[in-house]
């Protein structure tokens, strides 16, 4: 017992204050589970909290903004009919939702989407991607790529979504894209 308990190491616990209270709640679950229960389902359980954690956290990170009109003045003129947004971060099942959010808002000529700042897309991003392009041309509104870069765009060119955009819809950065979109 006495091995038992200064493997313990109980002055660690004090540590704990250090993290967020996610991270403390999974630790501590994962302790109390391998004390009452079992190792294996600790271990599982502590998986589970952790991988449920990283999604909020990934996602929490992710964020959409609508392009600075100081920065680019030749749209303050045209607002309502060319809306050009910046992505940042993941666009992955747990971040769709930025998508769906200018889905809701979609201008009436032109629509840019800056994704420079995307550091991944996975699937159900860039079926989200492709949606939103499927609408715009229902809608009969001219969608722009900028900054496609890397891995989003590895990701693009395998799903087949740059094959689907029309011509002189892909460009490098911001900036062209809007030259482009008020030409």
């Amino acid at each position: 017992m006495y091995v038992a308990w200064n493997m313990g190491e109980w002055k660690k616990l004090i540590d704990l204050k250090q993290f967020r209270l996610p991270y403390r709640v999974t630790i501590i679950s994962v302790f109390l589970l391998t004390v009452i229960l079992d190792l294996t389902i600790a271990v599982e359980v502590g998986l589970l909290l952790a991988f449920i954690t990283f999604i909020y956290r990934i996602s929490s990170l992710s964020r959409c903004e609508i392009a600075d009109a100081n920065a680019f003045p030749q749209l303050s003129n045209l607002a309502g009919q060319i809306d050009a947004y910046r992505i940042y971060g993941a666009i992955f099942f747990g971040a769709v939702k930025l998508l769906e959010n200018i889905e809701s808002k979609l201008p009436s000529q032109i629509l840019i989407l800056d994704l420079k700042n995307v550091i991944y897309i996975d699937t159900s991003g860039i079926e989200a991607i492709t949606e939103l392009a499927h609408l715009c041309k229902i809608r009969n509104i001219k969608l722009i790529i900028c900054g496609l870069d890397h891995q989003p765009y590895e990701m693009a060119q395998r799903s087949g979504f740059l094959e689907a955009l029309e011509s002189g819809c892909l460009y490098p950065d911001l900036a062209s894209g809007i030259a482009a979109a008020t030409y």
